[in-house]
């Protein structure tokens, strides 16, 4: 009889694993499709959107400027003379802004200048901004 116990309830053990083990992939596999879902509402949205701003821009509607920010007299800063100012403006750098978003190493290496000369130049530009 004991044999008969042992074996029932290994029989409801196997029995218990395989439904949690169901259980598990049935509620993965749901989360994976919500997930899914998700995502495919997300870009439904994007297309959305795109199809608006190019719908936009056919029309006419979105004002865009093409014209570049008025150049600044880099003259002004101390250590730029004209011959300097003239190699910034070939690597199209005319605002005072885009002088100072370079690096001393950029700098340095489109006027052709040592590296404590850049840095000097960019201290200097920064106080004219």
């Amino acid at each position: 009889m004991k044999e008969k116990h042992s074996f029932n309830f290994l029989v409801g053990v196997i029995i218990g694993v395989l439904v949690a083990m169901l259980v598990w992939y049935w509620q993965k596999s749901t989360r994976a499709e919500d997930g899914a879902l998700a995502l495919l509402d997300r870009l439904k949205d994007a297309e959305q959107k795109v199809r608006e701003v190019s719908v936009e821009l056919v029309r006419g509607e979105t004002a865009v400027s093409l014209t570049p920010p008025p150049a600044d007299d880099l003259q002004q800063v101390k250590g730029i003379g004209p011959v300097f100012a003239d190699r910034l403006q070939s690597e199209n750098i005319t605002t005072f802004t885009g002088l100072i978003g370079l690096t001393a190493d950029q700098l340095a290496e489109i006027l052709g200048i040592r590296l404590g000369r850049a840095e000097t130049i960019l201290i200097e530009a920064k106080q004219v901004a």
